[in-house]
């Protein structure tokens, strides 16, 4: 009796140490609900007793570090974000959770708080096992079936593809959360195709449209967590964009820019860079479509060059970069040479040879998160920003602010290099996602809200009376589909899908192709949205939204007085 009386309180002293930091966040105010959902208990109880009744110091051990680190992720995250740990973040984790991990490691003191409420319970649970107060019922059978029941749970999903573990959110326990997420995102790349029904909205037409003045420089940048709200040229406080500014406000002769704010195709990298480059309006399956921007560019004789301080895994997913001349990602840029790939971006623009059709596509690495870490030999020409006060919120703020100057630098640039051309040429900007400081209680990006999709969208151009332009100033907050017609038509090519509506776009969650759901938006009358949620497989997944954009500019804040001279060379001063 004793014994069983033993084991029963390790279990429920088990139970309490796995729950404890749920409990003491959602006392802080994050939004975590701990005991709301049955889910919560039945994980974390079969947890606690497989963990209170397993034998075996050194297993039980390895498993407290497996504990810790799925606490430590999920609350980080939590508290970094805004909002809890989804599936797909897991499968983002070189790109995007790897930067919050190297952030936290350097910096936060906003990271303490969730690492030593993952410690707490951790150490707790280390000296009850080295100490074993309830030692008389454990035993070597139920540390197999806690090991089998961990296998299990993958083994399940993968072959069922049966919710044998709770989805991650605001009610899962921190504690297993995060290996539950691991599953979900391992079943996330197996999610079966969307209804059939559903293929005739991802067709593509294409008819051919003169090139203007039959020859045509194209230039893509596509930037990276770039807020347009922290912009200075949107009406930003801080000068965080003294080059733009310059442009905007003295363009060289000839030229002009015109910068508006508009939307992206997802909130985040691996969800709008494919398919903006596959041209998608309606997310269904689109890797079905061989087409993308490079095999527009071919169509219509364009020479292409690829160049990306990002990982290749984005183009790769998008078809490649097919026909071009010359390719280049982060892999093959070198890591110890003085300038970092975002800055050696501009370098190879400038190395491009002359030729009457060129279509050059550069994919930056700047904002994203480290944000001071993305520029090397830029970095002493920036301002630094100062928190006003010494919270950590705006403490990362003024880091984020710092950092959008090395962005700014970098696309300034990029123009730079074409100021001398007399054939047309159009350089459009944008950016695959916003970076959230703190609007609506949510930061960074990966949520599936439809500001974080909200990214400036650009277009400078010697040619300023020219069709591209017009109907670029025409552009009603662009969306990224809008904007990729109009690439492809600078090319040559007038691309549509069938059932195509103008007053409503499609937004990726994390994943490409509405794999990780998929907001529709639809635009109402004074700059408001209605924004309903879809599950890969098109049924409605959450109840829809209104969402008010009444406050945030649409046109660049004209104009702009920042210090922005010429370099002797000719590079942008900052």
């Amino acid at each position: 009796m004793r014994s069983i009386a033993g084991a029963a309180v390790e279990i429920v002293v088990v139970f309490l140490l796995l729950s404890a930091p749920d409990l003491f966040l959602h006392y802080k105010g994050f939004a975590i609900h701990p005991f709301v959902k049955k889910e919560y208990f039945l994980t974390i109880g079969i947890f606690s007793v497989l963990f209170a009744l397993s034998a075996g110091t050194w297993f039980r051990m390895a498993v407290i570090v497996l504990i810790l680190l799925n606490q430590t992720i999920w609350l980080c995250s939590l508290v970094y974000f805004g909002a809890p740990l989804t599936p797909e973040q897991v499968q983002l984790f070189f790109s995007d959770t790897a930067d919050s991990v190297t952030t936290g490691a350097h910096i936060e003191s906003q990271f303490v708080m969730p690492l030593l409420t993952a410690l707490a319970p951790a150490v707790l649970l280390g000296l009850i096992s080295i100490f074993r107060p309830f030692r008389g019922s454990r035993s070597a059978v139920f540390s197999v079936v806690l090991a089998l029941a961990l296998v299990g749970v993958v083994a399940r999903w993968s072959v069922h593809g049966l919710p044998a573990a709770i989805q991650a959110g605001s009610y899962s326990a921190s504690a297993t959360a995060a290996t539950n997420v691991g599953v979900l995102a391992m079943r996330e790349t197996e999610v079966a195709a969307p209804p059939s029904s559903l293929n005739p909205l991802a067709d593509h037409t294409i008819a051919p449209v003169p090139v203007p003045e039959g020859k045509a420089t194209v230039v893509m940048v596509m930037g990276e967590s770039i807020n347009p709200a922290r912009l200075s040229i949107f009406g930003w406080k801080r000068a965080t964009t003294p080059g733009l500014a310059h442009f905007l406000n003295a363009p060289p002769p000839g030229w002009h820019m015109m910068a508006k704010i508009g939307f992206s195709g997802g909130v985040a990298t691996l969800a709008s860079v494919p398919s903006a480059l596959r041209l998608v309006y309606f997310p269904n399956l689109p890797d079905r479509q061989p087409m993308n921007i490079f095999d527009v560019a071919n169509t219509g004789d364009f020479k292409s060059y690829y160049y990306s301080a990002q990982a290749i895994t984005t183009m790769q997913i998008a078809g490649g970069a097919r026909h071009v001349l010359e390719e280049k990602t982060v892999e093959t840029y070198d890591e110890k040479a003085k300038m970092s790939p975002e800055e050696l971006l501009a370098e190879d623009v400038k190395g491009v040879p002359p030729a009457p059709r060129r279509f050059i596509y550069v994919h930056q690495r700047a904002d994203h998160e480290p944000y001071l870490d993305n520029c090397k030999k830029y970095v002493g020409d920036f301002r630094t920003f100062e928190a006003p006060d010494d919270s950590d919120d705006e403490a990362r703020r003024a880091r984020y602010d710092t950092g959008l100057q090395c962005w700014d630098r970098s696309t300034s640039d990029i123009i730079q290099a074409f100021l001398g051309e007399k054939d047309p040429v159009y350089v459009f900007v944008t950016s695959d996602h916003n970076e959230l400081m703190g609007e609506g209680g949510y930061w960074g990006h990966l949520i599936r809200h439809l500001p974080t999709a909200v990214v400036p969208v650009i277009l400078m151009t010697n040619r300023p009376d020219s069709a591209i332009a017009a109907e670029f100033q025409r552009m009603d907050r662009p969306t990224q589909f809008q904007l990729m017609q109009l690439v492809a038509e600078a090319m040559g090519s007038g691309v549509n899908v069938k059932q195509y509506d103008p007053s409503i776009f499609y937004v990726n969650g994390t994943m490409p192709f509405g794999r990780a759901k998929y907001m529709e938006v639809e635009k109402l009358p004074g700059d408001r949205y209605r924004v309903s949620h879809f599950s890969s497989d098109a049924t409605p997944a959450e109840p829809s939204e209104t969402v008010s954009l009444e406050s945030m500019p649409k046109d660049a804040v004209v104009p702009v007085v920042q210090s922005a001279m010429l370099h002797p060379g000719g590079s942008l001063a900052h």
